[in-house]
């Protein structure tokens, strides 16, 4: 499926996003959700304590993977260097956060790029750790940090598979 182009960025926008960057107020940046179109509504919802509806596609795109080998792909991105963006703990697995467009064609075991428009559950950057709205949480909150490629995060997933089928084959070879 092309690349839809996302929707203007308006006015209110940029205003919410100019009072709701982080800098003011010690909450991390917000300005990653501003070329949504849905600011205003993701904050209107972040204050009232419930989950925000944000479509994948536009600004970024989301990769679904398990959530048994989400914090070993997070260590491995790491490990990496590669940048690390917002990765959400939800009840189909992690979805990790990356460059859109960088995950277009991706075809790797197990793993989902949630398709352009798809409404992404988020919470706010605070709800962390053991905290959870609705089943979600942030396993790596937003933080303004760059998103990264598709294929740096192809790469550390492949290795966090490889790691844990190893592990496996040697509990295995133990009994």
């Amino acid at each position: 499926m092309p690349r839809q182009p996302g929707p203007p960025v308006h006015e209110t926008d940029r205003a919410a996003g100019a009072v709701a960057s982080g800098a003011a107020d010690g909450r991390p940046p917000v300005d990653w959700l501003s070329p949504t179109g849905r600011l205003p509504a993701v904050l209107s919802a972040w204050g009232r304590g419930v989950l925000a509806e944000v479509p994948a596609g536009i600004a970024w795109d989301v990769v679904r993977l398990p959530a048994k080998l989400a914090h070993e792909t997070v260590q491995r991105l790491r490990a990496a260097g590669a940048p690390l963006g917002p990765v959400l703990s939800a009840p189909l697995g992690a979805e990790f956060f990356v460059a859109a467009g960088s995950a277009d064609g991706w075809d790797v075991a197990e793993g989902t790029v949630l398709p352009y428009g798809t409404l992404v559950l988020m919470p706010d950057p605070g709800v962390t750790g053991s905290r959870r709205i609705g089943d979600r949480g942030w396993l790596v909150a937003p933080a303004g940090q760059p998103l990264p490629r598709g294929a740096d995060l192809r790469d550390a997933y492949a290795e966090a598979r490889a790691h844990a089928a190893e592990t496996a084959e040697d509990a295995e070879t133990t009994v």
